[in-house]
């Protein structure tokens, strides 16, 4: 695959799902892009609202610790 567009930022509402996320964590998030071979990942709805319990470094240091920190867009990476 060369690129997966995955939804991150753990958001959660704690009256649904018992609080879980109802998206992907910064964990889950780089275990999918190892999946699925991905050689690009582009998070998106992982910031902007006041419900996502991750973001942008949550993000990096899990595809950091998952050896994928290469992966990652560029243009997300340079994106403030």
């Amino acid at each position: 695959m060369d690129t997966a567009i995955l939804f991150a930022g753990a958001p959660s509402f704690p009256m649904l799902f018992d609080g879980n996320p109802l998206v992907l964590d910064s964990a889950q998030a780089a275990e999918a892009a190892r999946i699925l071979g991905a050689r690009r990942v582009v998070p998106v709805h992982h910031d902007s609202w006041a419900h996502f319990t991750e973001g942008r470094d949550e993000l990096e240091v899990a595809f950091t610790a998952a050896g994928l920190a290469d992966r990652l867009d560029q243009d997300w990476a340079q994106r403030a």
